[in-house]
């Protein structure tokens, strides 16, 4: 899918000198919306960088205790950073939690599935930076749905609106600049 296939467009770019590229482009996550219950009851999304040339994006989630999300496979590495909350992949038992202050890397072509600790008394809050797609597995391993940068640049605003909620721009990505999503 190339970007003109997302139906977005560029936004309020400020270029750098000679009309370079911006050092930075800046995100605040404190007031900007989430989507509630989004792919599942527990589950709110924010939706930081889409790169859909690239197959990047930007995730903040925050999960209510005990979330389980089903199985899924990775075509690209993943960065996580957790701010919060406690959560775990069920396959690994031996691995350490992923709490507040925890980095993680999954490796390209992992299987997982994550859950969320059931005595969190409060929000887990992750930031994930995917790279490639993340395919929803179901009981037999067969992929039931694709999630990847275009993908969320489709139906991150979608529920918004349906929530009433403003939807704001987006880190874009090859084309360097905030994007207003559709």
């Amino acid at each position: 899918m190339s970007f003109d296939q997302t139906k977005s467009k560029l936004v309020g770019l400020d270029a750098g000198a000679n009309g370079a590229a911006p050092d930075a482009l800046h995100i605040g996550t404190d007031n900007r919306p989430f989507a509630d219950d989004f792919g599942a009851e527990g589950i709110s999304l924010q939706l930081l960088q889409a790169d859909v040339e690239a197959g990047t994006f930007a995730v903040r989630i925050r999960f209510q205790p005990g979330v389980q999300l089903p199985p899924h496979h990775h075509t690209g590495l993943v960065y996580a950073v957790t701010l919060s909350g406690e959560w775990s992949y069920l396959e690994y038992p031996e691995s350490p939690a992923s709490t507040a202050g925890s980095f993680l890397y999954e490796p390209p072509g992992s299987i997982h599935t994550l859950k969320v600790a059931d005595h969190n008394e409060g929000i887990t809050d992750v930031v994930f930076v995917v790279h490639g797609a993340m395919l929803i597995l179901d009981e037999a391993g067969n992929v039931e749905a694709v999630l990847d940068a275009a993908s969320h640049l489709r139906d991150w605003p979608v529920a918004l609106r349906e929530q009433g909620k403003t939807v704001p721009a987006v880190i874009g990505g090859s084309q360097i600049g905030y994007i207003e999503p559709n």
